[in-house]
């Protein structure tokens, strides 16, 4: 009797653990069935759609940057080169009006007698603006010996000078390797010359009591 019920006992564990382990491997299939959700992955073709995806996103956002790049780049090239024409524009301007004379007019310079003295000029001085490879110059002492230029502005790709009838048209281009350019034009009248009867707009000057304008005085009259 005693026997037979060790014989129950021991059946009774060993269907406890034959069930425990049941339990077990049923779990652990559970976790390793490539259909369980512990185990679920990206198949290659979602792989390989993302990678595509990835690499269409970034092309386009360099070619965003690049272009931003480019565009800000050239915009401080044109920038500069206005700046620098426009400098070298109102320098000229402001020389040539001041001329007491026309010495000589070319198609790329001007030359002429300056009327007044300032800090960097001497009355009745000569001066030259030509243009000397893709420099800009002003040359003091212009025809004597020896002659002092000095760069006025840099990228000069032309230098176009007209004379109708002492108007003055100044035409300057800048360029640039990179393919920025900038074309700026005036016009100057000089104030010291003698009296201009076709256009006497442009040349406002005090007269004598026997109608000779007054060298150097000038002034400007405001019609009523």
């Amino acid at each position: 009797m005693r026997d037979k019920n060790l014989d129950i006992r021991h059946q009774y564990k060993s269907g406890s653990l034959q069930n425990a382990e049941r339990e077990m491997v049923n779990d652990n299939s559970e976790i390793r069935s490539p259909h369980s959700v512990f185990e679920k992955g990206f198949t290659l073709i979602e792989i390989i759609v993302v990678i595509v995806i990835l690499c269409i996103v970034s092309g386009i956002t360099i070619k965003f940057l690049t272009d931003s790049l480019r565009i800000y780049t050239m915009t401080v090239n044109q920038k500069t080169l206005f700046d620098e024409g426009k400098l070298a524009l109102e320098r000229m301007c402001r020389d040539i009006r001041d001329a007491r004379s026309i010495t000589g007019t070319t198609a790329t310079s001007i030359t002429f007698t300056r009327n007044d003295a300032t800090a960097q000029d001497g009355a009745g001085e000569n001066i030259r603006f030509d243009l000397s490879g893709s420099t800009l110059r002003k040359v003091k002492n212009a025809g004597g010996a020896p002659e002092n230029p000095i760069a006025m502005a840099d990228n000069v790709s032309t230098f176009t000078v007209t004379n109708a009838t002492n108007e003055i048209q100044l035409q300057l281009t800048l360029s640039l390797a990179s393919g920025e350019n900038v074309t700026l034009q005036t016009k100057v009248y000089p104030k010291n010359l003698q009296e201009d009867l076709t256009s006497t707009y442009k040349n406002f000057r005090i007269l004598d009591s026997s109608g000779n304008p007054i060298v150097p005085t000038w002034e400007e009259w405001r019609s009523p």
